[in-house]
């Protein structure tokens, strides 16, 4: 699924630090670290070294801690700050001018950790400030950046800093700054504190966008009366999390601009106290309990996830004597708030030690072309790789699921960063905190193409081509997929994959060419065919159980979210306005290709082609095609046409068709649809909008078949080469996989109510009888899938030469079409069995009073009886006394209809067929059987 290269830190592989560790982030992509080395540094008279300023009074080479900044690139860095001793910096931040530093540092005391914050002067080195916390309790120090970005510092100004205590507060902490001689910032007066939460489990900063998010618990209901049971009293009673976001502005006050409430698996069984030592992430931004592993990831489109990573043991299994090994599953639910849904992934038999230790990245990407977010790709090293289509186009069912490359060692702890210059939006630059290297994950087409082919599974090379068609709208890559679905015909799900790329393709074909006033019409058409299920099983082979990937959506959820209109700055546009945008908009479900399909069930039992005129089309250009249908109608060009070639002429002689039939209750079903969901809608919009979407679905419809005929053998470029010659100069073997391909995209049309091009089914027919079984061949007419036009059957009759068993196979072709069809169909077979169903025929039907049954004018028949009678005379077939049976005969035809009526040449030569051709005693076995 991607392609990964792991490259060693430029700046460490050309120096040898010791204990080198990731620290902090600034928001401009910078990364603040921390190492020990072997410096010249300077005695502190009073022993407090870094703590309490720098006196020296002797040099002397030491191992010290430095702080340093590498550049987003990560190619070089540059030195903050230098102690003069070893001090266990475990986070840090630096504000924009890079004129203060505050960190953290972490001590063993005995019982537990104690953690300290500090502040030091940087620009140049300078004192070292104590903030006077000092307790057991993780901190997080975080430098507001909205009061320094874009200005240019003056003689002073206020340097706002966000102090976290866990559990215990969150304060901005602004510190004085003033310029001496000229060149050096210090802190000129104590810091002013402003509280801005109380009391918090969890929060997280992003520096990227000044967001702020904590956890904490609602206060429980006031105690009141209650019926029923004690276990719904407590239920109601228990505090429920709630997550609150927080936006910084400059110059501005900050402001609360949501607050949801979450259900968190294994939230309730936690410890409502410290327990354990925390995990110390400074690349993170968060802080809280280890247990608790929370993330928030936004887009500025809108796009808000709530990711919460658990483990958890199944109840009937036996715990092994190395708990290390024990088999767990490690799952995560992501709540995505723009579409009010909560989907959950587990990933079943991963070690006790490993999913312990397992530190899941959440990040979010968009497409080759564009940069809006669709996707979120969730890493767990050594464990799975998935992406998640989040986007907001549509609800999330479109999942790729796979595992890491083995590139990405098990052990890594990534971190996403903003590696400088951005080649694409699915490239992804990391940092991996355990090896300490640069891990670039590139989501490429060659990488998709090949977990396409390599995949088992039906739902993620589903997701392939939806992102290729829907996301990537990249043409060439949804034809090397189809490709690949060619190369094994036999494979069942390929009936799925062909109905995923019509729907796709005809969406993408249709959003690019819709005008954007029509942009809510747009979000009525079908964009996959994968259902959102709650429940969606992955199957990865040999893995004894599969991932599985479910949904439950937030139903009575009290979300607050601020409208723009109540914002701090109204005109803003950001997460939370876009977010906004999008969930008071009201989203209507999609139309149903089911429905249509139920439809033509129904109608296609009665449908009678000489019922329908041309007339009844909807789009019934001047210059009919078919149907009423013209290739300037449908969208098609010439270089369509040469793009994309068929092995078979389209053209069918009739006057109408299944075609236009299927258009016809497409365009009215979706018209009817669009004006039902937007009744104020302009009609004139609507059929341009659904009269788009069905031409298109012929077009795509065609180049599919187009795809699948090329890629079994060279389609001929000369109109005389096609159809019937085509086929008839093919192998048996690429005849046979052929004709399966073209049964799956049958299949897959009538699946979806998909028309197929012109001259297909001909073309369908023709090769079944050239590639199959006779009774295989006669089960799918029977079945309705192969249909016998007049010339396929002439055609059949042409090459089956007339031996016993073949006539037999030939009666039982002809009498499987409708009357009138195998009526014009007898008239091609010269042989004394056709004129004897033709002459037996046309008596019957005169004798039925329904007419002639043959297509023969007064005068052509006047004319040939005349001719008959002279020569033939009522002398045929004498008897004794001169008369004749077949007089007698005639003379019972003639009181039902008129000597014009009569086909004597046929009558005759019928019979003198049977006499000749049909033995008594198989008569009843053979034609009376037939007719």
């Amino acid at each position: 699924m991607v392609a990964v290269t792991a490259k060693p830190i430029l700046f460490l592989e050309e120096n040898q630090y010791s204990n080198f560790e990731w620290i902090g982030e600034c928001e401009d992509g910078s990364l603040v670290c921390r190492w020990e080395e072997e410096v010249l540094v300077q005695g502190s008279t009073d022993g407090s070294g870094g703590d309490a300023g720098v006196e020296g009074a002797t040099s002397s080479l030491a191992f010290a801690t430095q702080v340093a900044v590498a550049t987003p690139d990560l190619h070089s860095a540059q030195v903050l700050y230098t102690f003069d001793k070893v001090v266990p910096v475990v986070q840090a931040s630096v504000n924009a001018s890079r004129t203060l530093l505050g960190f953290v540092t972490r001590r063993n005391a005995g019982e537990g950790n104690k953690y300290s914050a500090y502040v030091a002067e940087i620009l140049p080195q300078g004192g070292v400030f104590s903030l006077n916390i000092d307790c057991s309790r993780q901190i997080l120090l975080e430098f507001l950046h909205t009061e320094e970005g874009g200005k240019p510092l003056e003689d002073s100004w206020i340097a706002k800093l966000l102090v976290f205590v866990h559990r215990e507060s969150i304060a901005i902490y602004s510190f004085p700054l003033s310029l001496k001689d000229g060149t050096s910032w210090i802190v000129d007066d104590q810091p002013l504190t402003e509280s801005v939460v109380r009391s918090f489990v969890w929060a997280q900063w992003e520096p990227h966008h000044n967001h702020l998010y904590y956890l904490h618990y609602r206060p429980p209901p006031e105690a009141g009366l209650t019926l029923g049971s004690g276990e719904a009293e407590d239920d109601a009673l228990r505090p429920r999390p709630m997550l609150t976001a927080l936006q910084f502005h400059p110059h501005k006050p900050h402001e609360t601009v949501l607050n949801v409430p979450l259900e968190l698996s294994g939230l309730e069984h936690s410890p409502l106290d410290l327990s354990g030592d925390y995990r110390d992430q400074g690349l993170l931004h968060t802080v809280g309990d280890a247990w608790l592993d929370l993330r928030v990831v936004t887009s500025p489109t809108g796009a808000v996830c709530i990711c919460h990573h658990y483990i958890y043991k199944s109840r009937l299994a036996e715990t092994p004597a190395d708990p290390e090994s024990c088999a767990v599953y490690l799952a995560y639910s992501v709540t995505l708030l723009h579409h009010g849904c909560v989907l959950h992934a587990v990933v079943p038999g991963v070690p006790w030690g490993h999913a312990h230790s397992a530190l899941p990245t959440y990040s979010l990407f968009g497409g080759l072309m564009n940069y809006e977010e669709h996707y979120l790709l969730v890493i767990v090293p050594g464990v799975c790789m998935h992406m998640l289509d989040i986007g907001l186009d549509h609800m999330p069912n479109n999942h790729i699921v796979t595992t890491p490359p083995p590139q990405l060692l098990p052990n890594a702890q990534l971190f996403q960063i903003c590696g400088g210059k951005v080649i694409s939006g699915r490239c992804i630059t990391f940092v991996d905190g355990v090896n300490q290297m640069t891990v670039e994950v590139r989501v490429t087409k060659e990488s998709l193409f090949s977990l396409f082919k390599s995949s088992s599974t039906l739902s993620t090379r589903l997701a392939i081509l939806h992102l290729a068609a829907i996301h990537d709208k990249d043409h060439d890559l949804s034809r090397k997929l189809m490709w690949s679905v060619c190369e094994n015909p036999y494979n069942l799900d390929t009936p799925a994959l062909l109905q995923e790329y019509l729907v796709g393709e005809t969406y993408a074909a249709v959003h690019k060419h819709i005008d954007s006033d029509a942009g809510h019409l747009i979000s009525l058409l079908p964009i996959t065919t994968s259902p959102f299920t709650t429940d969606t099983e992955y199957v990865e082979t040999p893995a004894e159980e599969n991932v599985r990937i479910s949904y439950c959506l937030l139903e009575n959820a009290c979300i607050m979210l601020l409208s723009p209109r109540e914002r701090v700055v109204r005109t803003l546009s950001d997460t939370w306005t876009k977010l906004w945008e999008h969930t008071s908009k009201r989203h209507h479900q999609r139309f149903s290709l089911t429905g249509v399909v139920e439809k033509l069930m129904v109608s296609l039992d009665t449908y009678k082609p000489e019922a329908l005129s041309q007339g009844s089309t909807p789009v019934s250009p001047a210059s009919p095609l078919v149907g009423g249908l013209t290739i300037t109608s449908l969208g098609l060009t010439l270089a369509h046409l040469m793009f994309d070639p068929l092995p078979f002429n389209e053209a069918e002689n009739t006057t109408s068709s299944k075609l236009e039939h299927l258009l016809s209750v497409n365009l009215r079903e979706l018209s009817m649809y669009c004006l039902k969901h937007f009744p104020h809608e302009s009609p004139m919009r609507v059929h341009a909008v659904a009269s788009k979407y069905v031409c298109t679905q012929l077009q795509v419809s065609r180049r599919l078949c187009s795809i699948l005929c090329s890629s079994q053998t060279l389609v001929p470029a000369e109109k005389s080469e096609k159809g019937f010659t085509f086929i008839e100069q093919l192998d048996d073997a690429v005849a046979t996989r052929l004709f399966t391909l073209l049964e799956r995209y049958h299949s897959a049309t009538e699946a979806v109510a998909y028309p197929l091009p012109q001259g297909y089914n001909s073309f369908l027919a023709y090769l079944a009888h050239r590639c199959l079984p006779h009774f295989v061949f006669m089960q799918y007419v029977r079945r309705g899938v192969l249909q016998l036009n007049v010339d396929v059957l002439r055609e059949i009759i042409y090459d089956l030469d007339d031996t016993p068993q073949n006539v037999e196979r030939k009666l039982e072709i002809i009498s499987s079409v409708p009357l009138v069809r195998s009526l014009r169909a007898l008239q091609f077979w010269q042989h004394p069995m056709s004129l004897i169903l033709r002459s037996r025929l046309h008596a019957g039907s005169i004798l039925a009073g329904e007419g002639p049954g043959q297509p023969r004018t007064p005068t052509q028949s006047a004319r040939i009886n005349a001719q008959h009678l002279q020569n033939k005379g009522l002398t045929a077939f004498p008897t004794i006394d001169r008369l004749s049976p077949f007089d007698t005969f005639l003379d019972l035809l003639t009181a039902k209809a008129n000597l014009t009526d009569l086909d004597l040449g046929l009558l005759y030569e019928g019979t003198v067929a049977s006499c000749e051709y049909i033995k008594p005693d198989m008569e009843t076995d053979i034609t009376g059987a037939r007719i």
